[in-house]
Order: structure tokens, then C-alpha cells, then sequence
């Protein structure tokens, strides 16, 4: 089903791109996957040429509540369709009652429900980030014994902290303990630490977090990827805050220095 409208009269009507939009709604109901997936694909399409508050606001819960009763192979497509609309989701009214469908499947039992509803709050963080039941949310997946959880609750923090710094303080003691822990892959560790950069505004903060760089930069245990990525959030913070020893500085960007001439030597 074409979502381009047969001139430019009709392209104007916004009755023409309801219409459109329950087409795709019954088409997303269809007992054939195939079909669910080619409508759920529509969706960005028919955002761009219509957008209108109203016909955002109703497509966006449609999918929100598609998320909250279908299979994960649907679940999927639908966070793809937020990514891939985001400039549309300043537009939506009712963001509370998208966000309500979408905690419905964080809570569920089934991690990779949770972690699709996790990737699509990450997606939608520009409207999700100042909610305190989305950052609640996020925090107690850290607690998840699944790694793609724990992997998707990082990425969704770090999405979150774009647009919300303040979140920050929510999950201070989880991202610095997960960022601690050795037992974490260091691709995690990195991310979560690289994270930390948004407490830059925050002198307290900043405060507490010098320590945990130098730690993390001069542990004899750490890998090459934790003190780039130590020494890149501790210069971060430095270069914010004229009451840290900005000395430092000339030391961290050294030491940058040479740990990638070793790595480059030693990929050589």
C-alpha cells in the first residue's frame, strides 16, 4: 500500500492521512508477518509527508500499543520506526500514556522484550529523558543478570543523558560501580565511563569523579581502552572546572599520547 497521496489537493487533508494511518493499523494487525513488518515500515513515510501534531500524537500510541502486545520480531521494527522518526516526536501530546505502553513491556518477564523496550526509550530519549518513571526504569535494569540488558541499559543512559544531564545524579552510584566492576566487558566499562563526560557541569560531581580517573588510568590492571577512555572523561572534566589541578591536563593528554603510540606499535 502506497502512503502517497494521488495529488496535491489530497496531500493537504489531513482526513486523507488518517485514512492512510488506520489502513496501516489494520495492515499491522494482519495475521501474515510479512505484511506487519512492510506496514510498521510505513509508518516513518507517512510521518514525513503529514506532519501533523494530531496524526504524530495518534500514530506514535497506535505503535505504542502495537509494542506492548505483539512478538519481539514486531517489537523490533517498532523501535527501529522511533529512531528512524525522531524528528516527529517533539510533535507528540500524550508522551505519558506512550511512555505508560512502553514500561508495560519493560516490566515484563522477558529480557529481550525488555531489552527492545529499552533500545526504544533510547530512541525516544528526547522525549523520555526528564520522565522520573522512565529513569527509575532504567536503573533497575542494571540489576538484570542478562549481558544484552546490561548492554542496553548503558546505551540507554547514555541516550538519556543527552538530553537529560540531571539523570546523572539518578544513576551516579550504579554507572560508577558497574564502571568499577572487573568482571563487566570493557567495551561496557568504556561506554559507561565515557558517560560520566556529563558530569562535567556538576562541580560536586566532578569532584568525586576525579579520583575514580586516576584510579582507573594508573591501575596497573586496567586495559589500554580504560585509560583512553579514563583519561578522556578526566580531561573533560578538568577542562570545565578551574578548581581541579589543571596541571593535570598537560599530564592526561601526554599520557594519552603515549598509550596510543604504544597501541599503534604494537598493532604494527
Amino acid at each position: 500500500m502506497s502512503t502517497v497521496a494521488p495529488n496535491s489537493d489530497t496531500a493537504r487533508s489531513s482526513d486523507w492521512a488518517f485514512k492512510q494511518l488506520f489502513k496501516l493499523e489494520s495492515k499491522c494487525r494482519s495475521p501474515t508477518p510479512a505484511l506487519q513488518v512492510e506496514a510498521i515500515g510505513e509508518f516513518p513515510k507517512l510521518l514525513d509527508q503529514f506532519p501533523f501534531p494530531t496524526l504524530v500524537s495518534s500514530a506514535f500510541l497506535k505503535l505504542g500499543d502495537l509494542f506492548r502486545s505483539s512478538p519481539n520480531s514486531l517489537r523490533y521494527h517498532i523501535a527501529q520506526v522511533f529512531g528512524a522518526s525522531q524528528q516527529h516526536l517533539a510533535q507528540i501530546t500524550q508522551t505519558e500514556e506512550l511512555l505508560k505502553r512502553i514500561l508495560v513491556v519493560l516490566y515484563s518477564n522477558d529480557p529481550i522484550a525488555r531489552v527492545l523496550a529499552l533500545r526504544l526509550i533510547g530512541n525516544a530519549s528526547l522525549i523520555f529523558a526528564k520522565f522520573p518513571e522512565a529513569q527509575h526504569s532504567i536503573l533497575l535494569r542494571y540489576q538484570s543478570s542478562h549481558p544484552l540488558e546490561i548492554v542496553a541499559a548503558v546505551q540507554t543512559t547514555e541516550s538519556m543523558l543527552s538530553y537529560s544531564p540531571e539523570f546523572l545524579e539518578v544513576v551516579w552510584e550504579t554507572v560508577l560501580s558497574k564502571a568499577d566492576d572487573p568482571d563487566v566487558p570493557d567495551s561496557v566499562r568504556v561506554q559507561l565511563i565515557r558517560s560520566l563526560q556529563h558530569a562535567a557541569p556538576n562541580l560536586m560531581l566532578s569532584t568525586l569523579l576525579y579520583s575514580h580517573c586516576q584510579h582507573w588510568a594508573c591501575d596497573t590492571d586496567s586495559t589500554n581502552i580504560i585509560r583512553c577512555a579514563a583519561m578522556d572523561t578526566w580531561k573533560a572534566i578538568i577542562q570545565r572546572h578551574n578548581e581541579l589541578q589543571s596541571v593535570d591536563a598537560k599530564h592526561i593528554s601526554g599520557y594519552v599520547l603515549h598509550v596510543e603510540m604504544s597501541m599503534h606499535l604494537k598493532a604494527g
